[in-house]
């Protein structure tokens, strides 16, 4: 069923929103996220039914050290050199000080679109920022002007992004529709290889070496072998831990840190007589659904966000050195996404 024109579908009010959420419907800017998945397209218009609450917070002890408010359809976080840049589902990145918080600049980078803009990342090489736009589109854009260079298509509907490291560095594409993960070239935006997941992509995340990549489907974690350009070889590391979530690398290390269905862990890879394994260990349990996952900069510890009910989402701080939960605070307000500076500052986008 395709439904060519939707009007006026996403004018709901703040009141109605938050009962929705209180009673455990699912948030409108979810269904909106699931619009690619049913043949939905040419999205004429539509009116923001939230603002987005983005929550500084001290890593240390998970104190909340300031927060910005009113940021109209807030969806993704990047954090970069002096700035906060939140992407909006109008189309609009907002770029913040981050030492003063305020206001630097609103750019215009795509047209408006309830179901877009949640995947937001930052090329390892240049000052180049990635980010799923409107309609299954991708736009590319220079920091910290948020200069666009270009916008276009690798595959139907793009759920989740990441960048390797190197010289020779690759833009990866998971599709939704297709369970396809898609090797980019980041000079030319061309589709080199494509490599078949077999099970729904939930997320992306690349080690300190160009060729390991983890990818988190509904059915397991796999690695996926950059064999050089156009030619990847994708290698099962877990099925028996359920859905992955989300997950980030550890820095300069082989490390992943994992959620799953209701515990987060470490991927470690194993060398073995004849090659290497590898699996999930250290795993704890939490709470929550709809996980992000931040790893800091102090070795030692990631970050989990979840959404528990009622209006609140939960942060927790996980130690996958002695595999513990070190921490936890509860945050009002639906996750949107987490990310962790370079300062071991943790910034929470929430729905308001």
């Amino acid at each position: 069923m395709l439904c060519y024109r939707m009007r006026g579908i996403f004018r709901r009010s703040s009141d109605f929103f938050n009962r929705e959420i209180q009673n455990g419907i699912v948030p409108i800017i979810l269904l909106a996220g699931l619009i690619p998945f049913f043949g939905c397209y040419d999205i004429a218009e539509f009116d923001s039914a939230f603002n987005g609450k983005l929550h500084i917070i001290s890593a240390g002890d998970l104190s909340t050290i300031n927060t910005i408010t009113g940021i109209t359809g807030a969806r993704s976080l990047l954090i970069y050199p002096g700035n906060i840049f939140v992407a909006s589902t109008e189309g609009v990145v907002y770029r913040y000080d981050s030492e003063s918080l305020a206001p630097v600049g609103e750019y215009q980078v795509d047209s408006p679109s309830p179901s877009g803009f949640f995947r937001m990342i930052l090329s390892h090489n240049t000052d180049t920022a990635y980010l799923i736009g409107s309609q299954g589109k991708i736009v590319k854009f220079s920091l910290p002007e948020c200069t666009v260079q270009d916008i276009f298509s690798v595959c139907q509907s793009p759920v989740a992004l990441a960048v390797t490291p190197g010289s020779s560095s690759y833009l990866y594409v998971g599709d939704g529709p297709t369970n396809t993960i898609n090797q980019v070239s980041t000079s030319s935006n061309i589709v080199l290889a494509s490599s078949d997941m077999h099970f729904p992509i939930k997320c992306i995340a690349v080690g300190q070496h160009a060729d390991s990549i983890v990818v988190g489907t509904s059915d397991g974690i796999f690695l996926v072998e950059e064999l050089g350009p156009g030619n990847l070889r994708v290698v099962p590391i877990s099925s028996s831990s359920g859905p992955c979530h989300a997950l980030d690398a550890v820095p300069n290390d082989s490390s992943f840190v994992v959620a799953m269905n209701s515990s987060v862990g470490v991927v470690r890879f194993f060398e073995k007589p004849g090659g290497s394994s590898a699996g999930v260990v250290g795993s704890v349990g939490i709470e929550g659904i709809l996980h992000f996952v931040a790893v800091g900069n102090d070795w030692q510890h990631a970050y989990v966000l979840s959404y528990i009910g009622d209006n609140t989402s939960r942060l927790v701080s996980y130690n996958y050195v002695f595999f513990q939960i070190d921490q936890q605070v509860d945050i009002p307000g639906f996750p949107m996404d987490l990310k962790v500076s370079g300062n071991n500052v943790i910034y929470v986008l929430t729905h308001e």
